[in-house]
């Protein structure tokens, strides 16, 4: 189609920055973790060949620290080189990692790469066949903390396909990094596409016109950036976005597996235990990683480079082994975590169980307690308030104590602080519940 050109939009790359393992892995899944963010660009990279994009867009923290590796910056400055051969453009604004504030590259920037100014905002027009075919304007970040809403200056006219680039947490608890909201977005005239960048887990804030999307981190580094990160994959044709994709890039995957545990299981010692989760993680070992997006995904190229998953357990369900769980010591949980890794077999995929949370309680009918004392109606009825009444539940969190704190996908997550979200509300509730219950049988001598 005549004046069709392609794009694709990336962001938070954090080159520098290293997948978070703990236990005893073996060196060779050590120097995947080590290289997985690095290879992660590469792989962009190679499908923007493949693909015959025009341009890339980064959108911010395309480094872990202003203070730029060797290693890094050099596999950055390579790679955009041998894209300029084959005629492929790279855009760049710098975040509130990368900051840009003096002369921070090591090496001398290929003429096909283009840093965003963080003095003022920079318009840069695109050719194709000599002719104008888009405009991208953007500013980086000069300091760590942004809050002026440089956004506000992106004014060009509407002539052609107009690109916005934006380092922003949107409309995120944080004011730090240039605060906006959607509708501020929207309200900019003449913009078609806003390239945004900061928050980690990918999505489409608004999908008609004009199209407002977080690619999200292209390699999850931590439990905190779980499933699979990508980018996007854009054709525009004039002032129309005519299709839109999502290419997974993750060879590895940070994944939450939760095993219920019954009667049934007839887990009677750790032995039992090891079995089953072994049967439960040996049919993920075969697996492709499923992409929850709401565009539409292309998984093929990424079937070669999928390696496998850093599992985090969550071990639920009544047991006659909840006691045992919970006089384990810290020197056991490690013992008994590294039993599991050596007992996986893994196939095609390879897994790493990285932590364990055990969420059991003692193997009771609770109908028959309800029988035999009034108080447990009464301990299922406030549960019940708690559980579905939002405000009961909002006054529970606020009680907590401002160590617990709503955070969301992004780099200023406070390493003080405990996370929490809705799922987390409700197993605190219920692990209360199971331990209202058990101390309740014991004082009223009820077995």
């Amino acid at each position: 189609m005549s004046g069709t050109f392609r794009f694709i939009h990336v962001a938070d790359l954090h080159l520098g920055s290293f997948l978070n393992i703990n236990g005893k892995p073996q060196e060779k899944l050590q120097e995947l973790c080590k290289g997985a963010v690095y290879d992660g660009f590469e792989r962009i990279c190679l499908r923007a060949i493949s693909l015959k994009v025009d341009f890339i867009l980064i959108c911010g923290d395309v480094y872990d620290s202003h203070l730029r590796s060797v290693r890094g910056n050099k596999i950055f400055i390579d790679q955009c080189a041998h894209l300029g051969q084959k005629n492929i453009s790279v855009y760049v604004i710098y975040g509130n990692h990368d900051v840009m504030n003096g002369d921070e590259e090591l090496f001398a920037l290929p003429p096909n790469l283009h840093i965003i100014s963080s003095e003022k905002t920079e318009v840069f027009e695109v050719y194709k066949e000599d002719k104008v075919i888009a405009k991208i304007i953007g500013k980086s970040y000069k300091h760590r903390s942004e809050k002026e809403k440089s956004y506000e200056n992106y004014l060009l006219d509407n002539d052609v396909f107009n690109i916005a680039m934006l380092h922003t947490a949107l409309e995120g608890d944080n004011k730090n990094y240039i605060p906006c909201t959607l509708n501020e977005l929207k309200a900019v005239p003449n913009i078609d596409y806003w390239a945004l960048g900061h928050i980690h887990k990918q999505s489409i804030i608004n999908d008609t016109k004009p199209i407002i999307a977080f690619p999200g981190i292209p390699q999850g580094r931590d439990m905190g950036e779980q499933g699979v990160g990508g980018v996007y994959y854009v054709e525009a044709c004039k002032k129309e976005v005519v299709h839109m994709e999502f290419l997974p890039i993750s060879t590895v995957v940070y994944k939450k597996v939760e095993i219920t545990i019954e009667d049934d299981k007839k887990i009677q010692n750790y032995s039992d235990l090891l079995l089953v989760i072994n049967d439960e993680l040996s049919s993920l070992s075969y697996e492709f990683p499923e992409v929850s997006i709401g565009v539409k995904s292309s998984d093929v190229e990424l079937l070669d480079d999928f390696k496998g998953y850093i599992i985090r357990l969550v071990i639920r369900g009544k047991t006659d082994m909840h006691n045992k769980i919970t006089n384990m010591t810290e020197d056991d949980y490690k013992q008994f975590l590294e039993n599991i890794n050596e007992e996986i077999i893994s196939q095609k995929y390879f897994i790493w169980v990285d932590s364990i949370i055990f969420r059991t309680s003692m193997v009771q009918n609770f109908e028959e307690l309800k029988l035999q004392n009034s108080i447990f109606n009464d301990l299922e009825e406030v549960i019940g308030l708690y559980t579905t009444g939002s405000e009961l539940k909002n006054e529970l969190v606020k009680n907590w104590g401002s160590i617990w704190k709503k955070q969301i996908f992004t780099e200023n997550i406070e390493a003080d602080k405990f996370d929490f979200d809705e799922e987390t509300i409700l197993d605190i509730i219920s692990q209360a519940r199971e331990l209202l219950i058990e101390k309740l049988t014991e004082v009223l001598e009820i077995m």
